[in-house]
């Protein structure tokens, strides 16, 4: 029986994870049980309305692909940041964060565009209210989690251009490289969802 108070008493660790590590484990498993939940909810509806299993489908919008391109875009320019930020190289790590801010932003403009365009062709649809209900919920909670990724991606930014990170410490930037790359995978099975059901 250890004497020492339990202030002084080690604290124990998961073998190969830091504290801040596991809380953003947590954190993406948290918002997977989300979507995945909400992807359940759209399947099943739409499994069980004929209504949304019209003739008329097309598919997704060229759109996609563009949105597609710019989500992967924002994980290239940050994980290539934190190569830079690996090395010390502050100014071409800050150059590439604000390249990847740049990216996200035209995701959601295309991602806003796209909405309105869709909102448009499903007016006259027998089946809109379903299908844009079910569009917006997965689309809306994604372009939710995106608008909540710019306040880590700029806070590091503003990090970065103080020089509180280094080499060897800079576990802020790490974790906002995770979810993004994160969001790219989410918007991957968003579209896998959103292809069977259109």
């Amino acid at each position: 029986m250890s004497l020492r108070p339990p202030s002084e008493r080690p604290r124990e660790r998961l073998p190969g994870i830091s504290t801040p590590q596991l809380g953003m484990v947590v954190l993406l498993i948290s918002i997977s049980v989300l979507f995945v939940a909400a992807t359940i909810a759209v399947l099943i509806t739409h499994s069980q309305a004929s209504s949304w299993r019209a003739a008329q489908s097309h598919g997704l919008h060229w759109t996609s692909a563009l949105s597609t391109a710019l989500l992967a875009a924002v994980s290239a320019q940050l994980q290539l940041g934190l190569r830079e930020m690996r090395s010390n190289r502050f100014t071409s790590c800050l150059a590439l964060l604000r390249r990847s801010t740049y990216a996200a932003a035209a995701f959601l403009v295309v991602q806003a565009w796209n909405a309105r365009q869709l909102f448009a062709v499903q007016a006259s649809n027998q089946n809109r209210l379903l299908f844009l209900f079910s569009y917006g919920l997965l689309v809306g909670l994604h372009a939710a989690h995106v608008l909540g990724g710019f306040v880590p991606l700029l806070l590091v930014q503003g990090r970065i251009a103080r020089r509180e990170y280094s080499s060897s410490r800079h576990a802020g930037l790490t974790f906002t490289v995770q979810y993004w790359h994160f969001l790219g995978l989410l918007w991957l099975g968003l579209l896998a969802t959103l292809a069977w059901v259109t």
